[in-house]
């Protein structure tokens, strides 16, 4: 029974004065890669014995850590991706996760696809992107990867124990295989069920070095839209310590052409943006560090998206032992914008303290928001956490009304879930530069979910079957329920990537005196190229899609004073290896009780992406919004007609990056501009 193993696997990573080749070969063939294979025998997904076999083989010269895997799969290998950073989670990937400094210390993954293509990600900084290589090839029986990273990328690389762990995803089954285990986990990136190894005495700590991204933009427009302009600016980060930084920005670029490229498919809906903005971006894994359940859009101290462009900006972060630590000051024209945070982590990761501080300053106006929270984990499969905090500034009237409270808990492994949460959130609590979805509730949430998984080896085509159910119940300060919701979903997953849900539920919001339906609970989902992941203990499936998904959806419900239709049609064919071309037509109908005219809106779009290469790619979209959106209207919805042409281009090479784009699909309607970027990196790499 090797699941009842105990939890830490220990190896030493052996040395080799020559480094290995990183194209692929066969594991039987003579080829550099010394030592003991280690098997992925878990899948901590479904809770099982891997149901197929995975051998990882490692090494290191003490500037590189290089690492193979060899796959064996009888499902068919997906790996659509060609271009880096692109696509991450719609192929079968292998990963590895480093904690060079410990649990407590930054964490690396370093993510390759069956055709080499690769991805990364670190705790220190969400834009980190440094260079490194990966190569793949498919094989008669599965894939080969192999992967050489660079240890001067890594804060705190050093000789001695490192804290891996080595996991294969396989996308048609949502299998998670890992090499290290025990009986209790769900996530194959948790640390406590994390191996250890040994890097030999050859790998010396790098020495930290500052870091320049220098950028120039030029624009040109129409003298409407306030005709051609340029900008130059820099972003810089000077290392204090091996594990803490000093960063600032001066007359930084917002024009987001790097978030262009992930979306250039629009949407109909209001965007909730994710930071790209260098500044913010170093340290923003060290905000909003508070554990909740059943609490997504809520709440949020900070949301650094809604804070105008700086003219210039001064921060730090680190780690130190088992704290964490980061604040900024930006500094933008009539305003100012701090924050402060500061974590501690018990070196079992079974508790954690957080206290975070954010401050907005105008002429005439101040704001400030303070928030303490606490967690406990068992490691398995409990946790309760509690959080609480007050507001006080120009516009709070009432400061016994600007306080929130929120505490709850509950149980998760791989089959089932159950959480809750109490919350109360003062009608005067929310903060300028946060974001709070419901201010003044107070109440209960509930959650639960089961997954059923057929038996390794049993021949079925159902890969996954679940139910999940919620519920919540708030009430306001002034007219009684404030808000009521339920919602449950039947979800059928096949192996050959067919996905069914069925939902029913009610939506309940109260505007001012009137409690108002907003459901569209009520509806089916079919997808055909989907795939399952999950990434948190108890949470329930999410589906991911292939790169290539077909998708029919169809919800309706009482909304408003009326009842609201709505369908969403989305396809994306694949066109040659590297191309893809993205279809939608999408529409909502309002039908009013009264003699009020219908609210009927349709939104159609084309939309052609080309993977160039492993460092490039072209996209190309186009489209269009006409009608009116239903009644009430949360905004960033068209009215009337609005259309959208948007074109870009990015190339990304070891020290720069080349932009150009045309339009903005980020908003309703394009403004006929162009942009031209180039950014160039000095000392340390890109987010290192």
């Amino acid at each position: 029974m090797l699941w009842l193993l105990a939890a830490l696997t220990s190896v030493a990573i052996p040395s080799s004065a020559d480094a290995p080749s990183l194209a692929p070969a066969p594991v039987a063939a003579a080829s550099p890669w010394p030592g003991t294979a280690l098997p992925l025998e878990r899948d901590v997904i479904h809770g099982r014995t891997a149901s197929e076999a995975t051998l990882v083989h490692a090494q290191t010269d003490g500037k590189f850590l290089y690492v193979r895997f060899d796959v064996t799969q009888s499902e068919p290998v997906n790996a659509s991706q060609h271009s880096d950073d692109v696509g991450q989670g719609s192929d079968d990937e292998v990963w590895v996760d480093l904690w060079p400094t410990g649990p407590n210390g930054f964490f690396y993954q370093f993510i390759a696809t069956p055709n080499g293509t690769h991805y990364e990600a670190s705790s220190e900084n969400t834009g980190f992107s440094p260079h490194w290589q990966s190569a793949g090839e498919t094989t008669d029986h599965g894939y080969v990867v192999t992967m050489a990273i660079p240890l001067k990328v890594l804060r705190g690389a050093h000789s001695g124990t490192w804290q891996l762990q080595f996991v294969r995803y396989t996308h048609s089954t949502g299998e998670q295989d890992v090499w290290s285990y025990d009986s209790a986990q769900t996530n194959p990136d948790d640390v406590v069920r994390a191996g250890t190894v040994k890097m030999v005495s050859s790998v010396a700590p790098p020495k930290p070095a500052p870091r320049a991204a220098l950028y120039a933009l030029g624009l040109d427009t129409t003298p409407a839209y306030g005709g051609p302009t340029s900008r130059v600016g820099a972003d810089v980060s000077i290392p204090i310590t091996s594990t803490s930084s000093f960063f600032s920005t001066f007359h930084p670029d917002y024009s987001n052409v790097e978030l262009d490229q992930q979306s250039i498919s629009p949407t109909v809906y209001q965007r909730t943006y994710n930071e790209v903005r260098p500044f913010f971006t170093q340290a923003s894994n060290f905000y909003n560090y508070f554990n909740c359940d059943v609490c997504s859009g809520y709440h949020t101290i900070l949301y650094t998206p809604g804070i105008p462009t700086p003219s210039q900006g001064y921060a730090v972060e680190g780690k130190q032992g088992n704290f964490g630590f980061a604040g900024f000051d930006s500094i933008g024209d009539d305003r100012t914008d701090l924050a402060q945070t500061i974590d501690y982590n018990t070196p079992n990761q079974r508790f954690t303290g957080v206290y975070e501080r954010v401050q907005a300053n105008l002429p005439g106006f101040t704001d400030v928001a303070n928030e303490i929270g606490t967690s406990y984990w068992d490691t398995k499969h409990t946790s309760v956490y509690l959080n609480a905090g007050n507001e006080v500034g120009s516009d709070v009237a009432d400061p016994s009304q600007a306080k929130f409270i929120d505490g709850g808990g509950g149980y998760g492994d791989q089959h089932f879930a159950l959480y809750g949460a109490m919350r109360n959130y003062g009608e005067d609590y929310n903060p300028y530069d946060g974001f709070d979805s419901h201010p003044g509730i107070a109440g209960y949430a509930i959650y639960s979910a089961y997954i059923w998984n057929p038996k390794a080896g049993s021949g079925s085509k159902v890969a996954a079957v679940g139910i999940d159910g919620f519920l919540d119940r708030y009430q306001g300060p002034q007219y009684g329920q404030a808000q009521s919701d339920n919602a449950a979903t039947f979800d059928i997953l096949t192996k050959s990537s067919w996905d069914l849900q069925l939902y029913t539920g009610s939506n309940y919001w109260r505007f001012g005196p009137t409690l108002t339906p907003i459901s569209q609970n009520a509806g089916f989902s079919l997808t055909y190229h989907s795939g399952l992941q999950t990434d948190n203990p108890g949470n329930f499936p999410y589906h991911g899609s292939s790169a290539t998904p077909t998708q029919i959806q169809y919800y309706t419900g009482a909304y408003g004073d009326g009842r609201l239709d709505t369908w969403y049609r989305t396809t994306t064919i694949r066109i040659g290896k590297r191309g893809a071309l993205s279809l939608a037509i999408d529409d909502t109908a309002q039908w009013f009780n009264g003699k009020a005219p219908d609210n009927i809106q349709w939104f159609e779009s084309v939309a052609y992406t080309y993977q160039i290469d492993r460092n490039s790619s072209f996209s190309i979209g186009d489209r269009k919004i006409i009608g009116y959106p239903p009644q009430p209207n949360g905004g960033g919805n068209c009215e009337g007609v609005c259309s959208n042409v948007s074109v870009a281009y990015h190339l990304r090479l070891r020290d720069y990056e080349f932009y150009v784009a045309y339009g903005n699909p980020n908003t309703l309607s394009t403004i006929p501009q162009a942009i031209f970027k180039v950014i160039f990196y000095a000392g340390a790499q890109k987010g290192t």
